[in-house]
């Protein structure tokens, strides 16, 4: 099994009524509102590091958290805010994750070039782009190669996501590449 690191989750949820932007960026210091460039209230969070969105229909997008025990965290927090401002909120919101990120390391050099035929992919051109883009068999995922030997997945859910790492890994080992075991023996 390849061990796989979340790197990013994006999720939303949706609050019980519409948010009047104008007046809960009045209220809260930490929210930044420019509607001319985003119709929505944006909050930065430094633990767990990442950005809330609050958008006047309700719809919150959370993006930045590496676990779901961190988004739990990151959505009591907005709730308790916006408690703390006069909204009232219903505890807890469905959560929906809309996007993962994870990632894996080889720790080996990839020859992108070679992986490009081999593998079937889109054009690899390195100086539009250092990695090569890899859509695996299931069309909801998109890997990148990297010649470091990192591999990165973004998908709609952690169990696609890991099983397109682990598919694309076992295709490389096809090749006759192998991730290395003992990296800190050298």
């Amino acid at each position: 099994m390849t061990d796989v690191q979340v790197e990013n989750l994006v999720v939303s949820f949706c609050l019980p009524s519409a948010v009047d932007l104008p007046a809960l960026a009045g209220i809260m210091a930490d929210a930044k509102y420019n509607p001319e460039e985003l119709p929505a209230i944006v909050i930065q969070l430094s633990k767990p590091r990442c950005m809330v969105t609050v958008f006047a229909t309700g719809n919150t997008v959370i993006t930045g958290p590496k676990s779901m025990e961190d988004v739990d965290s990151i959505v009591k927090m907005v709730l308790d805010r916006l408690t703390v401002v006069g909204m009232q909120v219903q505890q807890p919101p469905t959560v929906v994750v809309q996007n993962v990120t994870v990632s894996t390391h080889l720790h080996r050099p990839l020859d992108l070039s070679f992986l490009a035929t081999s593998l079937h992919t889109e054009p690899f051109d390195p100086a539009s782009f250092p990695g090569l883009v890899y859509r695996g068999e299931n069309p909801n995922t998109v890997l990148l190669l990297f010649d470091s030997g990192k591999i990165i997945c973004n998908s709609g859910s952690l169990s696609e996501a890991t099983v397109a790492v682990e598919k694309v890994v076992e295709k490389l080992v096809t090749f006759g590449i192998r991730k290395e075991e003992d990296v800190c023996r050298k």
